[in-house]
């Protein structure tokens, strides 16, 4: 059983990196503002809490928020990106990216599967249907060796 010292000393540990994840993604909202896209408190928290279900439903840890920050990125600066949709588009995005991640047993780096996102996203002018749909497609191939 741990004790009162560990939980407070772990306790703290998660709201640092908490603070810390939640400013990363503020910061997004410098650049993001010129394609005029932003996003509010509430939105990263939603954010984050997406990210860390699907990291827990994936059984995946992740130390660091690049990921997110990198998807945001290139999601901001596509030209099928809007407001009405930028905070759905960026969990959707995260639920894909960790899928493919799982699917393909973490044999295709980070870097290779958000660019590929991007490519698919702009190919099919923002329809997440689309991109989940060859990603599926992928994922097939990649299990039958035929990637």
């Amino acid at each position: 059983m741990k004790s009162l010292i560990e939980v407070v000393i772990l306790s703290s540990i998660n709201r640092n990196l908490r603070e810390i994840e939640r400013n990363e993604l503020l910061e997004t909202n410098i650049e993001s503002r010129y394609y005029g896209l932003t996003l509010s408190e509430s939105d990263v928290k939603d954010i984050i809490t997406s990210r860390n279900d699907t990291l827990k439903g994936y059984g995946r840890i992740e130390l660091d928020i690049k990921v997110t920050k990198q998807l945001i990125e290139n999601i901001y600066t596509s030209q099928f990106t809007n407001m009405d949709d930028y905070l759905e588009t960026i969990n959707d995005m995260q639920e894909i990216f960790y899928y493919l991640k799982n699917e393909t047993d973490d044999k295709i780096c980070d870097d290779e599967i958000i660019e590929r996102l991007y490519e698919l996203y702009e190919k099919f002018a923002g329809n997440i249907d689309n991109v989940k749909g060859e990603v599926d497609e992928f994922v097939k191939n990649f299990k039958f060796g035929e990637v």
